[in-house]
């Protein structure tokens, strides 16, 4: 049986120091919550016990900020609202911002915790957009003056009375900031429970590419999400991708999305499955340009081999999870997939099955990795261990027979 090992040292972290800054080190009261991080062979867990805790835990894993090559570029703000994270991460978080995401506290203020992060990340400002270091979505006036007055940061708010909205309005803005929309959308359902769970894995590559997001309805298409397809161009129009089956998101708003382009859906039985599919998903093709120079297209991680990293959380933990995006942006990139607490459910045992490691090819083992996000309370230790054997190139002990007297002496 794998022992876990619980560490003070960062160094295990792949060099991932969150001690050194450009301002000093964290003060007294504010040690890195890195430091609560405990491993297995195959595993690391990141284990935040609040959305706050485990937003600063993934920022002080991936950005050591000590200086221009390794810091953030700006910071994305957000209150603790699923919907509301779950759009900006989808449309912000990529280059050229490069934005961690840090939550406000339940009742909408910067927490001191969370003001510390930000002072020790001292974002280098996004070039092409005026040097921003803060992008603050549906923060209230009064945090946004803190930011300036305190920590002497560039501010852009974004305000929207809903998530549809948002998408829209950060739809106009990616499109100023890169003089293009994507001609790839992902389309999640924001009326059905389960929604976005079968959207996290489409998340997680838009984290990492900078696609297009924006939201429907399981039976109709808001009127602000057909404005942002109609913004693509050329004769196919976008290519459409759904979160979901037809009980997530309906075949006749399939076939209505048709008329603004090519759709596709990614989708599984259940939300593991949908994002099991996400990681195994490719959409190659050509896409624009003139007969000497076509630029191709290429949508999804398609992933089905050894030799890669995973973000594994709960499914019940999304505010948990969508910061945790961030560890397929930078580092060593990989899908998100998702597990119950206690369990790893089918579709996932089914999936990191396949891209075990051959005990023949072991050299692919050491990029087979998993960061788990949350405490012990969202994923078990015993799930942790079970994530680690299914990507171990080993098999797992407690699957294993014991040895009879004829193999014993065969061995011999």
């Amino acid at each position: 049986m794998i022992r876990l090992f619980y560490t003070c040292s960062i160094a295990l972290l792949l060099a991932l120091t969150a001690c050194g800054t450009t301002e000093g080190p964290p003060g007294a009261g504010n040690l890195p919550l890195q430091n609560e991080a405990n491993f297995t062979a195959y595993t690391v867990r990141l284990p935040g016990s609040t959305p706050e805790e485990q937003a600063i835990l993934l920022t002080q894993a991936v950005y050591p900020a000590t200086r221009e090559d390794n810091a953030v570029g700006a910071i994305l703000l957000c209150p603790q609202d699923e919907k509301i994270a779950f759009t900006a991460m989808h449309r912000i978080t990529h280059m050229p911002v490069n934005a961690p995401l840090l939550y406000l506290t339940k009742d909408g203020h910067i927490a001191e915790a969370t003001l510390r992060e930000m002072k020790r990340l001292k974002p280098d400002g996004v070039l092409q957009d005026g040097r921003i270091d803060v992008y603050a979505v549906n923060v209230p006036a009064a945090e946004i003056r803190k930011i300036k007055e305190v920590l002497g940061y560039k501010v852009r708010a974004f305000n929207a009375d809903d998530p549809i909205q948002l998408a829209e309005v950060l739809d106009r803005w990616q499109a100023a900031l890169k003089a293009d929309h994507p001609d790839e959308v992902v389309l999640t359902a924001i009326d059905h429970p389960d929604g976005l769970r079968h959207g996290l894995g489409t998340m997680g590559w838009n984290a990492h590419m900078g696609k297009g997001f924006a939201w429907v309805y399981k039976d109709s298409i808001p009127a602000v999400t057909k404005k942002i397809l109609e913004r693509r161009s050329g004769d196919h129009g976008a290519y459409i991708y759904l979160t979901g089956g037809a009980d997530v998101i309906a075949d006749k708003v399939a076939k209505e999305l048709g008329q603004y382009g090519l759709v596709r859906r990614i989708a599984g039985k259940n939300y593991y499955a949908s994002n099991t599919v996400n990681a195994g998903y490719k959409d190659f093709g050509r896409n624009y340009g003139w007969w000497w120079n076509w630029e191709s297209r290429g949508f999804g991680w398609g992933i089905a081999q050894a030799g890669h990293n995973y973000v594994i959380g709960n499914a019940s933990d999304m505010l948990g999870m969508i910061p945790a995006a961030v560890l397929g942006h930078m580092g060593k990139h990989g899908p998100m997939l998702i597990v119950a607490q206690d369990s790893v459910p089918k579709a996932v045992d089914a999936y990191l099955t396949m891209v075990k490691p051959f005990p023949t090819g072991p050299q692919e083992t050491i990029l087979n990795y998993a960061w788990i996000i949350g405490d012990t309370a969202k994923v078990s230790k015993a799930t942790q261990q079970q994530v680690d054997f299914l990507l171990s190139p080993f098999q797992n002990p407690q699957a294993q027979k014991p040895l009879s007297q004829a193999d014993t002496l065969q061995k011999k």
